[in-house]
């Protein structure tokens, strides 16, 4: 009896050690634009739309990347990319697809990200390296790793008075050539979001 209720105990704790390992970690305050760039790293990765709306100014715009301008996504679509995305534009595309994408992985490295002055409202990250990786079905899929992207970055008042920040502005250069037929294949991010337009 008394092996079979310490044995009970055990599995007990073992369950609520367990539960506390798999809390989720609450979203970074978007005090800074390291972590506005985590938070939009954690929409893309789990599909919240809401977390990714509130991290673009109303004026945001996409800039893709030269070499893009003027060519179609992958897919045969007859969609001609153009020179920019509109904030509108921007979160249209990418709610369509969290939606429609069979699974979704984007890691930004911010450790070169850097800090803005404390009087200074607005602030460009350049050269931060992206990795986008999205898959259409279970096998095939897009891949941008190359290049980087530049970021720049609001200041303003959040609703309860605390310093927040907020993107404005994207810029893709992450375009590349590929004509192979492999089932991941390497493209821009500028051509995997025009993919859902």
């Amino acid at each position: 009896m008394k092996r079979v209720l310490l044995t009970s105990i055990a599995l007990t704790l073992l369950a609520l050690s367990c539960a506390e390992e798999e809390e989720i970690t609450p979203y970074p305050e978007a005090t800074s634009p390291v972590n506005v760039l985590k938070r939009v790293e954690i929409s893309f990765n789990q599909g919240d739309a809401g977390l990714f709306d509130d991290m673009l100014s109303k004026a945001f715009v996409f800039h893709f990347d030269p070499d893009d301008v003027g060519q179609s996504p992958p897919g045969g679509s007859q969609y001609d990319i153009p020179e920019t995305w509109s904030e509108t534009e921007f979160r249209s595309v990418i709610r369509k697809m969290f939606k429609s994408a069979y699974s979704i992985s984007l890691t930004i490295p911010t450790s070169s990200v850097g800090e803005p002055d404390p009087n200074e409202p607005i602030y460009k990250a350049e050269n931060i390296n992206i990795k986008l990786l999205v898959m259409i079905d279970e096998v095939n899929g897009f891949i941008a790793d190359a290049g980087y992207c530049d970021f720049q970055f609001e200041r303003y008042e959040g609703e309860e008075g605390q310093e927040s920040w907020r993107l404005t502005k994207w810029w893709d250069r992450t375009a590349t050539c590929f004509d192979g037929n492999l089932s991941l294949r390497p493209t821009s991010l500028g051509r995997v979001l025009a993919i859902y337009y």
